[in-house]
């Protein structure tokens, strides 16, 4: 373990189960062959640059053919999944990833590019080619101080001041440049519609009776919909959701049972039963 990242783990699998001890890491990978990644979350959020290469993202049933200098936003909770095509010889898949912790950006008020992406359902940006080069060129920076970093006088601080101003300058492009997050998705308009009133509505009823009447599908043909546009059940979509909730609520002081009740569980035995299922520990362990 080294700066709270288990090196002994393939990329693949870090990225499947996600998760992060430390305010950021920092990763340049290129790989020549495509490979499967499931729909996964987070509980960081995570920003791509992409270099090269054919990749689909597919964020909250919003699927992005990517372009090489595009950015992508993955807000932290979102359930996610890239495509990787078949790559060209030679050139293969290549991509600057951060993993950022939520208080890291909180702290520092670099959150502002992840709120407007989730503001505006828009989770891709591309810039003009200027302000790209001039965010890719700081990330080649950090790339420069990170290998350097454990030989040079203050080398990890460095690293991170770095890392500060790529971004600053990454979130300031975003507030000044409104059309860079107009890149087209595909997306299904009812999937989406129901995954917002999902998310407005954890604490209440979310039948699968309820929703299919609220939007007018059969039941059969939305829980079917919903698999192919999300890699989730419905089910299971809002069971994580409400956890995820659940656990920003007790770590924010509220009981473990207010919580239950807040995001829309019937009775605590389900409610602890699911929780340990899924973040392999009790709400009564969730550290404040």
């Amino acid at each position: 373990m080294e700066n709270g990242y288990d090196a002994s783990l393939s990329y693949e699998a870090y990225e499947q189960k996600g998760y992060l001890n430390e305010d950021f890491h920092f990763f340049h990978i290129k790989t020549e062959e495509s490979f499967d990644i499931p729909f996964h979350y987070h509980d960081f959020h995570k920003l791509i640059l992409i270099l090269d290469g054919t990749v689909k993202y597919n964020i909250e049933g919003l699927e992005y053919d990517l372009m090489p200098f595009d950015f992508v936003l993955v807000n932290r909770f979102m359930i996610h999944k890239p495509e990787i095509g078949a790559q060209a010889k030679g050139k293969g898949y290549d991509r600057i990833i951060l993993y950022l912790s939520d208080d890291f950006l909180s702290h520092y008020g670099l959150l502002d590019s992840f709120d407007k992406a989730k503001e505006l359902k828009s989770y891709v940006v591309r810039f003009p080619a200027n302000i790209s080069a001039e965010i890719f060129n700081m990330f080649e920076t950090v790339e420069a101080d990170e290998k350097k970093q454990d030989k040079e006088y203050a080398g990890k601080l460095t690293t991170r001041l770095d890392l500060m101003k790529a971004l600053i300058a990454f979130n300031k492009a975003c507030i000044m440049e409104d059309f860079g997050f107009k890149p087209e998705a595909r997306y299904n308009r009812k999937i989406i519609e129901i995954i917002e009133y999902i998310g407005n509505n954890l604490n209440k009823d979310l039948s699968i009776d309820l929703l299919a009447d609220k939007f007018y599908m059969s039941k059969y043909h939305m829980m079917r919909t919903f698999k192919n546009e999300t890699g989730y059940s419905i089910h299971q979509y809002i069971s994580e959701k409400r956890i995820l909730l659940a656990r920003s609520y007790i770590m924010g002081g509220m009981p473990a049972t207010n919580a239950c009740i807040e995001c829309g569980f019937r009775d605590y035995s389900s409610f602890s039963r699911a929780f340990k299922n899924q973040l392999g520990i009790m709400p009564s362990e969730v550290k404040i």
